[in-house]
C-alpha cells in the first residue's frame, strides 16, 4: 500500500511519464489511471494519507459490487433471479473477496470482474465490445490472458468470413490497436531494443513485453507464496528451472496445465459451447493456471471466485466448491498478509501452515475437476447463452 501511495502521489504532481523508470513497476498501465485519479482528488481537497489510503481501495470495492451485479444480471437472463440475488450478496461478502481488497488493497477483484463482463458481452454477441474488454483486463494485470483460448473460443464461435465478418474484425483490430495505445502512450518510455533489433514504431508494443518479461523474473520460483501443488511438491521459492523428477517445475508446469486445458475444452465440446459451460471452463482454467503454472502468487487464484460463484446459480453441486476456493484464496492470502508484518515476505519451503492449506486447495481442485465431468462431460446439455 505503501507503493501505490507514492505512485499516486507522483501522478498527481508529475504525471504519467517518468513513473516507470523512477519506480519499480511490473504492473501495467491501465490501473495507475486509478491511482493517478485518487491522487488528483486527494491533493484537490488535501485529504491526510490515510484517506487516500482508502479512496485507493474503492476502486476494487467499485468493481466488486458491479461484478455482483454482473452475477445478479446473468442469472436473471438464465431465469434464476433468486439464486442469483443469494449468488450476488455471497461475492460481496466474499471472504477471499474481501480480504484482497478492503484489507490488503490489492486489485485483483478488477480484472476478475472484467473477465465475466467479457464473458457477458462475447455471450451476448458483443464480440468487439468483449475483445476490447478483454484487452483492458490483460493491461490491468496480464494474468488474465490466460483466458485467451476461451475468448478466442467465444469470439471466433458462429464466426463467418464474409464481408460483414470481416469488416467486424477489422474494425475490431483496429480499435483494439486505438485502445492499447491510448492506454499505454502516456507510461510509454523506449525500451533498450528501440531503434536497433525493434523499429520505433513497433516499441510501443514490445515495451509491454518487456514489462512483462521483468515481471515474471521477480518470482522465478516453482510457486511465490502461491499455496499450490507446487508447495506440496517442496518449489516453494525454489527456482523453477531446477530439475524434478526428470524435467524441471517450469517444463512439468506448463504440460500439466496443457492437459488440464485439453480437458476443459474436451468439457466445453461435450457440453456444446452452452453458457453454463463457459463460465464453468473459464473457472476451471484459471484454478488449472493457479494449480500448475509456475511463478504463481498468494492473489492469484481470485479471479476463479466470480466464475464459481456464479456456477453455484445453476447447480448446488458446486456450492462446496465455491466455499472452498474461497477459503483456500482467503487462508493464503491471510497468511502472507500476516508475516509481511514482521518483515517476512517469503515463507519457508515445508513450512506446514502452507501445505496444509496447499492440500486443501488440491482437494478443491480435484472435486472441481470431477464435478466438470459430472455435470458437463456424461452429458451433452442443449447450448444456451448466460
Amino acid at each position: 500500500m505503501g507503493g501505490y501511495l507514492a505512485w499516486s502521489r507522483y501522478l498527481a504532481n508529475n504525471g504519467p511519464a517518468g513513473i516507470y523508470s523512477s519506480y519499480h513497476i511490473v504492473y501495467a498501465p491501465f490501473y495507475l489511471y486509478f491511482l493517478w485519479l485518487s491522487g488528483l482528488i486527494a491533493k484537490a481537497f488535501g485529504l491526510p494519507f490515510h484517506l487516500h489510503i482508502y479512496l485507493i481501495k474503492l476502486w476494487a470495492v467499485i468493481f466488486e459490487a458491479f461484478g455482483a451485479w454482473l452475477i445478479f444480471r446473468m442469472a436473471v437472463r438464465a431465469g434464476r433471479r433468486n439464486a442469483g440475488m443469494v449468488a450476488a450478496l455471497c461475492y460481496l461478502m466474499n471472504p477471499g473477496v474481501f480480504m484482497n481488497s478492503s484489507v490488503w488493497g490489492q486489485f485483483d477483484s478488477i480484472p476478475a470482474t472484467m473477465l465475466l463482463g467479457v464473458i457477458f458481452l462475447l455471450e451476448s454477441g458483443k464480440r468487439n465490445a468483449g475483445a476490447l474488454l478483454f484487452l483492458t483486463a490483460v493491461l490491468t494485470k496480464p494474468q488474465s490472458g490466460l483466458l485467451v483460448p476461451i475468448v478466442l473460443y467465444l469470439y471466433f464461435r458462429d464466426f463467418r468470413l464474409d464481408r460483414k465478418g470481416a469488416m467486424r474484425l477489422a474494425s475490431g483490430i483496429i480499435a483494439g490497436i486505438g485502445l492499447y495505445l491510448l492506454i499505454v502512450l502516456p507510461f510509454y518510455e523506449p525500451t533498450s531494443l528501440c531503434g536497433t533489433k525493434v523499429p520505433a514504431f513497433l516499441d510501443p508494443f514490445w515495451w509491454l513485453f518487456d514489462l512483462y518479461l521483468k515481471s515474471v523474473q521477480d518470482y522465478p520460483y516453482a510457486t511465490a507464496n502461491g499455496f499450490n501443488f507446487w508447495t506440496l511438491a517442496g518449489g516453494q521459492i525454489q527456482k523453477d528451472t531446477l530439475p524434478f523428477l526428470g524435467l524441471t517445475y517450469q517444463a512439468w508446469g506448463n504440460i500439466l496445465f496443457l492437459f488440464s486445458a485439453v480437458y476443459v475444452f474436451w468439457l466445453l465440446y461435450r457440453a456444446r459451447g452452452s453458457g453454463f459451460a463457459v463460465i464453468y471452463g473459464s473457472y476451471l482454467m484459471l484454478f488449472s493456471a493457479f494449480m500448475w503454472i509456475t511463478k504463481m502468487h498468494e492473489r492469484y487464484l481470485l479471479p476463479a471466485i466470480i466464475f464459481i460463484v456464479l456456477a453455484s446459480v445453476f447447480d448446488r453441486m458446486h456450492i462446496p466448491a465455491a466455499i472452498l476456493t474461497s477459503l483456500c484464496v482467503f487462508s493464503n492470502q491471510l497468511v502472507i498478509y500476516i508475516i509481511s508484518f514482521r518483515k517476512v515476505y517469503w515463507l519457508q519451503r515445508w513450512d506446514p501452515t502452507a501445505l496444509c492449506i496447499a492440500a486443501a486447495t488440491l482437494i478443491t481442485y480435484i472435486l472441481a475437476m470431477i464435478n466438470g465431468y459430472r455435470c458437463l462431460g456424461k452429458k451433452s446439455p442443449e447450448s444456451g447463452k448466460i
